[in-house]
């Protein structure tokens, strides 16, 4: 039998702390201690309180999950994260984003797609895979959201010149090294070494690539 031995307000907020003669068994609203009849002396058995408690786990868990997301977006793993950072059991952490991605409040395709775009104005499509990796994003919504932004066969080939342009101010490389020190930033940053290498060709004075 579980015996509820004190409940009390929560820092300044509308929650309870509710405590066994174990421990601090979860935070609850004034609504939930009503619906459950829980109030000091009551005792549970073992089931029917674990029932009750795991209820209270995730409903703390939507609550935080949608305190985060309404300041930043996150995918479902960094959400979960956070979660049992703030002391959700990862199982309830795991329930309140599932329930938050079925509510649309939370959708790793979205996140990814935005992270994405934002990559693809920097970086090439296996740097940006890397950042997707990075923020939790699984490979079967990895590799659809990048083959979509990057569809455009043009896409890596318009960027890289850009930037070349910005490098060179339109000049003919002249230099093998500073070539390869631009060819090295360009590979760093995810680019084909394909795309580099016919976008520098285009900068050689005899339209040869003399450095690959």
């Amino acid at each position: 039998m579980i015996l509820i031995t004190e409940i009390r307000p929560y820092k300044r907020t509308k929650l309870f702390e509710v405590f066994s003669e174990e421990q601090m068994e979860f935070l609850a609203t004034e609504k939930f201690l009503l619906q459950h009849e829980i109030t000091r002396g009551e005792t549970f058995d073992d089931e029917e309180f674990e029932t009750i408690r795991a209820k209270a786990h995730l409903l703390d868990g939507i609550r935080k999950a949608t305190d985060i997301l309404s300041r930043k977006d996150y995918s479902k793993k960094e959400l979960v994260d956070k979660l049992v950072q703030k002391s959700v059991p990862r199982d309830a952490a795991v329930a309140a984003v599932d329930f938050m991605a079925s509510k649309g409040y939370q959708d790793d395709y979205r996140y990814a797609r935005r992270l994405a775009e934002v990559a693809a104005g920097s970086y090439g499509k296996r740097r940006a895979e890397q950042i997707l990796y990075q923020h939790g994003i699984d490979r079967e919504t990895s590799a659809e959201v990048l083959d979509e932004v990057y569809s455009r066969e043009d896409r890596e080939t318009e960027k890289i010149d850009e930037i070349l342009r910005k490098l060179t101010k339109g000049s003919a490389l002249n230099d093998p090294a500073a070539k390869q020190k631009i060819y090295a930033k360009l590979a760093r940053r995810g680019y084909d070494s394909a795309a580099i290498a016919s976008a520098l060709s285009r900068y050689e004075p005899d339209g040869k690539d003399e450095f690959l």
